[in-house]
């Protein structure tokens, strides 16, 4: 999820967290009207549902949570909590998480700014293997999609094709309702362990752009249903 936010100090570390710890506790006593909410992301769909201040002590906070944000916290053992009453959004790590009663422990609160809440469209990860072809001005490279918004996309290849940063090119991206070609550029590169993952900025045709925004409108349907039918949510 650290892709997702930037930490921030607005009057230092430990002054920022006892700021947002008694913030945390005037909710739970009804001095603060509760307005807030959790922001998480599966599969780069945003969950938010809102939640209530059980208990506060000077490090940590107990919330009862919506269980479907239970369950993705559980896997990013991190949230945002937003709130009026903070000046910016907040951080925070996730001690405890007990699914079955909704309820979370944090603890480790920061300020930060969630990057995903700037991105110009609504981006989704992918669930099949989609291939992809990026041709360069000289070489080209295949590897399958990874995720992908109207304005950009990355794909997993098994190995750095050395593609220049900005590299220019055309992707085309076989996707189930047919294949595209997109105008593309190569904006960085991430590694990881079974190889890397070259992420573009895209300039779809309006033909294109429609494709792209049907196939990620199944998708959100297709993750929501997914995350919504895990074991641990009651039904």
């Amino acid at each position: 999820m650290n892709d997702i936010y930037q930490r921030l100090k607005i009057a230092g570390a430990a002054q920022d967290s006892a700021d947002i710890i008694a913030t945390l506790a005037a909710i739970e006593k009804g001095t603060l009207k509760n307005d807030l909410r959790l922001l998480n992301f599966y599969r780069e769909v945003p969950v938010s549902y809102g939640a209530e201040v059980m208990n506060v002590e000077k490090d940590y906070a107990e919330l009862q949570v919506h269980q479907v944000q239970a369950v993705v916290i559980s896997q990013d053992k991190l949230t945002v909590l937003k709130s009026s009453h903070f000046p910016k959004d907040v951080v925070a790590a996730v001690t405890y998480v007990n699914v079955e009663k909704s309820r979370v422990v944090l603890s480790k609160f920061s300020y930060g700014v969630v990057r995903a809440d700037r991105r110009m469209s609504v981006r989704v990860e992918m669930g099949g293997a989609v291939k992809v072809t990026f041709a360069g001005q000289e070489e080209k490279v295949d590897g399958t999609l990874h995720d992908m918004s109207l304005t950009g996309m990355s794909i997993k290849v098994p190995h750095d094709p050395m593609f220049p940063v900005s590299e220019k090119g055309e992707l085309t991206i076989t996707l189930p309702g047919g294949t595209i070609k997109v105008p593309a550029s190569l904006l960085k590169v991430i590694y990881n362990d079974d190889g890397c993952r070259l992420v573009f900025e895209i300039e779809p045709s309006r033909p294109a752009e429609v494709s792209i925004s049907q196939y990620i409108f199944q998708r959100q349907v297709e993750i929501i249903k997914e995350l919504k039918e895990h074991p641990a949510i009651g039904g």
